[in-house]
């Protein structure tokens, strides 16, 4: 199994790396059959990490690293970006904020910022977190089709992060629903116990969610629907100045 992992690696490194392959090149660059070679293909060209537009034709780079290539530069070119808008956040609400990506079915926290409330929040404990269960992830994957959505979740299996957090498909599409309308996200202790945030999506030019800003704070402090609305009002002018940047 691990002999196997490693050769798909290098063949999403070989797409990666020409643009395109034939069967024949792979089998030559892994001294492997051809028919090993295709059994490789086929399983890279399933999970979406390289494509095959022609019948015998070459293999060429899928969506999917695609995707990955865009979330790794993304994470490198953010923080630069919009780091000093997001410390502009916590001086301002003096609330603890980050910036997170999405990652496949993840997000990852790439900047915080802590605030400077007395009770306050620290930096996230988990840098990497399943997004159905963060207010970050659910306000980037409400800007997804639902076929970008169900790439993402093949099989549509949320893993359980805390006893509260959405297990079921057919309610996460309605709480990714109420976002779309409101414009913001929200979770209460479903990635954290006593914790909770509001977060808000950061569009490019061409209005795709790259990323999402998010504020988290105490659970007392945002277990009112007053709570939140005052303070999506006041992260507002801070997310549509992110956006401004990218712009």
């Amino acid at each position: 199994m691990l002999q196997t992992a490693e050769r798909a690696l290098h063949v999403v490194q070989l797409v990666a790396s020409r643009g395109e392959v034939t069967l024949t090149e792979v089998a030559g660059a892994l001294q492997i059959s051809p028919s090993m070679a295709h059994r490789l293909l086929r399983t890279c060209a399933d999970a979406g990490f390289v494509d095959q537009e022609l019948r015998n034709g070459p293999y060429t780079v899928g969506s999917v690293l695609r995707q990955v290539a865009a979330d790794v530069t993304r994470g490198s070119t953010l923080p630069t970006l919009l780091g000093g808008t997001l410390r502009q956040v916590a001086e301002g609400l003096l609330e603890t904020t980050s910036l997170a990506v999405l990652e496949g079915r993840n997000i990852r926290f790439i900047l915080t910022e802590e605030g400077t409330h007395l009770v306050r929040i620290a930096r996230p404990v988990r840098t990497v977190t399943p997004a159905h269960a963060t207010a970050a992830g659910r306000a980037m994957l409400a800007g997804l089709s639902d076929d970008e959505l169900a790439a993402r979740y093949q099989g549509m299996d949320l893993e359980t992060v805390q006893p509260g957090t959405i297990q079921d498909w057919v309610q996460l599409k309605a709480e990714l629903k109420k976002v779309r309308q409101r414009g913001w996200a929200i979770q209460v202790g479903e990635a954290q116990p006593g914790v909770a945030a509001l977060a808000m999506p950061i569009r490019d030019g061409l209005g795709h969610p790259v990323a999402a800003v998010t504020v988290t704070l105490p659970y007392l402090r945002l277990n009112r629907s007053d709570d939140a609305r005052s303070l999506a009002r006041r992260l507002r002018p801070f997310a549509d100045q992110m956006e401004r940047r990218l712009a």
